[in-house]
């Protein structure tokens, strides 16, 4: 690829500058299964933290789509079409529950109302059926300037996602409020929550008239003209940000992808807890100075880990860190995410210093082809089942869960002895070079050898080769074999003696000599020349015609 893409360390523009690549040979491979079609304009999967085989799918324009055991629902889990307004970057764009899902009831969306504003909606499911929230319980929360939904000056940019993070609270990333540049610096401005990631304490009575408190810990508690709800600064469009799970050994850490304006995406890491953190836009566009006319809210900016430029992607989609264990080890730890407009899909390693708890981003690979992305995929979202697995939303109308290609003998990894020569699957294990599965021969003997090869048959009796005449014309015709004249009724070496032909017309008498042609019976003691043919020795002439073998004294009668 001609495009850079870029793993920023420690927090130092001295990036390390890789070409895009499909997935490397220590990987095992990856493929996409589809769990579920039909969907108009997906952009969220979220498990029921109730019910392990029971899924949610956000579609933009206003549905909640309900999965149970792979089949997609006719009755939707929540309905709110004509209560919002949807269309480009605007719409029902995020689902959360509350931790305490299983006795409260408790769910919250985001979406754009038909003014285009944001507004953070509480819904409590329905008592009669678990798989559908009860509409009339909404109960929208109200911000700091006393409205119960966040003013958004132009379309774009909204943001949408909602998460729960391990401390319990929840986590609201907001975009800058649109057009290009952020024209209004709200990114930079303490007394707006627009371009921020807010977080907030919502688990309160019902009755609450604002439906959240600020948890003390937050970073701008008490600090003039902030707003409290600000945990973070500096987001352009934060499109899909989760937390590393520590109920599956993740370390709790947030990252989040961030779209950029024209020219970088985003991977923004903080790690557990650290709130107040300043990501730097609009005045860095990734970890590039950008529009420098207002000054930053705070010091210091903080560099993404990961960053690729327009040449490889325009539209950064956040995913997670993979804590499941189909994948095997070797994906456990790394960070999926994706490009929208692109439609390609990457996973990164996570090196996190223990005494930091700062991460850098190694080891790039590129899962697209093998996942079956093509143009028009459209990566809009991942998501996880009650086991940690990844899924991908297609925002063309699917959602598919990634799986592994097994090798034969089920093994899930990589063959971790392919420089050694390659080893053994064997029951989901890999075995070394040499060495066998229990109960087979390690050594086996050598197989016998192949028995010798059937000596070639021998050539059959050539009819031709002669170079006389055949003497045996006047008898009825020899046989050539081999270059030499046989009398009639003498067969070659192992072939069938030639019948006898018809008695012939009687000869004349006898005469010696006529022959022409050199005796051919010379080397057995020489033949007899009888009316120009030879016969051999041992035959005897009788007047009258034919010709008799003449036996030896002790066989004859």
């Amino acid at each position: 690829m001609s495009g850079r893409f870029n793993l920023i360390r420690q927090a130092v523009l001295a990036a390390v500058i890789c070409s895009l690549s499909p997935a490397a040979s220590a990987f095992a491979q990856l493929h996409a299964d589809l769990v579920v079609g039909g969907l108009q304009q997906p952009v969220a999967f979220v498990q029921d933290p109730t019910q392990p085989n029971v899924q949610y799918v956000v579609e933009q324009g206003g549905r909640i789509r309900v999965v149970q055991n792979g089949v997609l629902l006719a009755t939707d889990f929540l309905n709110l079409i004509g209560q919002i307004t949807s269309g480009g970057e605007r719409g029902l764009l995020g689902l959360a529950f509350a931790p305490n899902y299983a006795s409260s009831g408790r769910v919250f969306v985001n979406f754009t109302d038909p003014a285009g504003n944001t507004v953070v909606a509480r819904f409590t499911r329905d008592p009669a059926n678990p798989l559908r929230v009860n509409p009339a319980s909404r109960f929208d929360l109200v911000w700091p300037v006393g409205a119960a939904f966040i003013p958004q000056p132009f379309a774009n940019h909204n943001g949408g996602h909602l998460a729960f993070g391990p401390d319990g609270f929840l986590y609201i990333g907001l975009g800058d409020g649109g057009s290009a540049n952020d024209p209004f610096h709200n990114a930079q401005n303490p007394m707006s929550l627009l371009g921020k990631m807010l977080r907030i304490d919502v688990s309160v009575a019902s009755s609450d008239s604002i439906g959240y408190r600020v948890p003390p810990g937050n970073p701008y508690v008490g600090v003039p003209g902030v707003f409290p709800e600000i945990w973070a600064f500096g987001l352009r469009n934060p499109w899909r940000y989760n937390f590393d799970d520590p109920a599956r050994g993740g370390s709790g850490a947030l990252l989040i992808g961030d779209v950029g304006q024209g020219a970088w995406e985003e991977v923004d890491y903080q790690p557990p807890g650290v709130g107040g953190r300043n990501y730097g836009w609009r005045n860095r566009e990734g970890a590039n100075p950008n529009v420098g006319t207002l000054p930053p809210f705070s010091f210091p900016l903080i560099d993404p880990i990961l960053q690729y430029s327009h040449s490889d992607g325009a539209s950064i989609t956040g995913g997670f860190v993979y804590r499941g264990t189909a994948l095997g080890n070797v994906y456990r730890g790394r960070y999926f995410f994706g490009d929208f407009s692109f439609s390609r899909i990457w996973s990164i390693r996570l090196d996190v210093n223990p005494q930091t708890g700062e991460a850098t981003a190694a080891d790039l690979v590129e899962h697209t082809a093998e996942l079956g992305v093509g143009p028009g995929f459209l990566p809009s979202s991942f998501g996880l089942d009650a086991s940690g697995e990844l899924y991908i939303v297609s925002y063309s109308g699917s959602v598919y869960r990634v799986n592994l290609n097994s090798t034969p003998g089920g093994c899930l990894a990589p063959d971790p002895f392919a420089s050694l020569g390659g080893g053994t699957c064997v029951n989901g294990g890999w075995l070394p070079p040499g060495l066998a599965p229990p109960g087979v021969n390690p050594n086996p003997p050598a197989p016998p050898a192949p028995p010798p090869p059937t000596p070639p048959a021998p050539p059959p009796p050539s009819s031709g080769g002669c170079t006389t005449p055949d003497p045996f014309a006047s008898l009825g015709g020899g046989f050539c074999s081999n270059g030499g004249w046989l009398p009639p009724g003498l067969a070659p070496p192992g072939g069938n003696p030639t019948p006898p032909p018809p008695a012939p017309t009687p000869p004349p008498l006898p005469s010696t000599g006529g022959c022409t042609a050199p005796d051919p019976f010379v080397s057995l003691g020489g033949g007899t020349c009888i009316n120009g043919g030879w016969l051999p020795p041992g035959f005897i002439i009788r007047v009258g015609g034919g010709t008799t073998p003449e036996l030896p004294e002790s066989k004859e009668e």
